[in-house]
């Protein structure tokens, strides 16, 4: 818009000094030795506009001959960064259709073209990963490192090759190598802006090596650089307490200790404040809480059993809820089981747990009763179940064979679920993954089909 109005108002004015001189005649007189030229003053005027419109367009010729070397080079330059990013456009589809030959080659390609670019480097270096070739990807990683940092916020060089290293090192099982990179990365990164793969990455690795404190500074670190989220950071935290309070119960098998003991349940009790729903916590503070009956910890803990029967019944609380309150008979452990259930009657696990404990007391048409309707469909535990009642009120050993038959195409019961597969408790850490929280309770088929989409805390 600015333009044109520009172009109007100067033919205005060109319009306006052009009736100007036409209405004010007058002559030019250049005087030269042994010379002399007479014109009018338009003729004049119009003569040395021309003259200066020729030495201009000179001047601009022997500006432009003058500037060709660095106008070639400039189109050189700008061809070899198109060949370059288009070279790594290539690789990068070349490896996200697994075509690993072709993705090296169209990064060794835009290397070539754009020396002095990260990303080229890190394509190589990703292609040489898929291909195996651990020696060309840890050169290239270690290339990165080497390239001068950036002045402006785009990412780092140094970052990039130190991540590889990281990967490299913790998927060949060389936790003390990853621990390095990690180190090296932190300490040159600012004191404010710690990267946040960095930190998740040396927290799998404490984690992963049962140092409980230290990993809970870094979620704690995790959460001030936004790396995960105040809810999942609350159960995490809870996670790590409950684990070292598993470590500290292991200690209680070898040696009671009364302080050690304490010191478990003080943990245990806030990771159940950080997550009221968290079993395994309730689980371990029971096994903890058990042996101080005089406290009131037992007391708060039955409460808490309690109140999660009504939302979420687990056949883990009913072991926990009855190790609370030891040294009953098997008929007042009915009671028991009967006072626990009957916060959520219709439940299956309610009628499994009844069942159970009706069978240890000897009353069968109770436990009858709580089976009537599993029988129709049972799981495995039912079928179980139905053979203990066979035996234990018919001493029919037919029927208990038959009913364990049944068990071993029944349906599967809900259970812990690893990365791995089934598991016979809950785990912080998977052994075989080292992901921390990886064991969430239902059922094998169910959860395998969502498992293989989950991730680790770090990839």
């Amino acid at each position: 818009m600015r333009r044109p109005l520009f172009n109007i108002i100067l033919l205005t004015l060109i319009g306006v000094v052009a009736i100007w001189l036409g209405d004010r005649p007058g002559d030019l007189v250049l005087r030269w030795p042994g010379y002399e030229l007479r014109t009018s003053v338009a003729t004049g005027i119009g003569v040395t506009l021309v003259i200066f419109f020729i030495l201009l367009v000179l001047w601009r010729g022997y500006a432009w001959l003058i500037n060709w070397p660095e106008r070639f080079k400039a189109m050189r330059r700008k061809q070899k960064k198109a060949r370059g990013e288009s070279a790594m456009a290539g690789s990068l589809m070349s490896l996200a259709e697994g075509n690993i030959a072709e993705a090296n080659r169209a990064a060794l390609e835009a290397q070539n073209n754009l020396p002095d670019n990260a990303l080229p480097l890190l394509l190589v270096a990703q292609a040489a990963r898929m291909d195996n070739n651990h020696r060309l990807a840890k050169e290239k990683y270690e290339a990165l490192i080497a390239l001068p940092a950036p002045t402006s916020k785009q990412n780092n060089p140094k970052e990039l090759g130190y991540r590889g290293l990281f990967s490299m090192a913790l998927a060949e099982g060389k936790k003390d190598e990853a621990r390095e990179h990690l180190e090296h990365t932190l300490a040159a990164s600012g004191t404010k802006n710690k990267p946040v793969w960095a930190l998740r990455g040396l927290f799998q690795i404490e984690a992963g090596e049962g140092n409980w404190q230290e990993a809970l500074k870094l979620v704690d670190r995790l959460v001030a650089r936004g790396g995960i989220e105040k809810t999942d950071a609350k159960r995490l935290r809870a996670v790590l307490l409950v684990a070292e309070g598993q470590s500290l119960a292991l200690q209680l098998t070898e040696n009671e200790n009364a302080k050690i003991r304490a010191q478990g349940l003080k943990l245990v009790q806030r990771a159940i404040i950080l997550a009221p729903d968290f079993i395994p916590a309730l689980v371990l503070a029971s096994q903890l809480a058990s042996a101080n009956m005089s406290g009131s910890a037992a007391h708060k803990i039955i409460k808490r059993i309690e109140q999660l029967w009504k939302r979420n019944p687990h056949p883990d609380l009913v072991s926990a809820y009855l190790a609370l309150q030891p040294g009953k008979s098997a008929l007042q452990s009915l009671k028991l089981v009967q006072k626990l259930t009957s916060k959520n009657r219709t439940h299956f696990e309610s009628r499994i747990a009844l069942a159970g404990a009706a069978i240890k007391a000897r009353r069968w048409s109770m436990a009858r009763v709580a089976l009537r309707e599993e029988a129709e469909t049972p799981t495995r535990r039912v079928c179980r179940l139905m053979a203990d009642l066979e035996i234990g009120e018919n001493e029919d050993a037919g029927l208990a064979r038959e009913w364990m038959d049944r068990a071993l195409t029944a349906g599967p019961d809900a259970c812990w679920i690893g990365p791995t597969g089934e598991a016979t408790s809950w785990q912080a850490v998977c052994p075989e993954t080292g992901q921390i929280d990886a064991f969430k309770w239902g059922y094998p088929g169910q959860m395998m089909s969502s498992a293989s989409a989950g991730t680790a805390l770090i990839g």
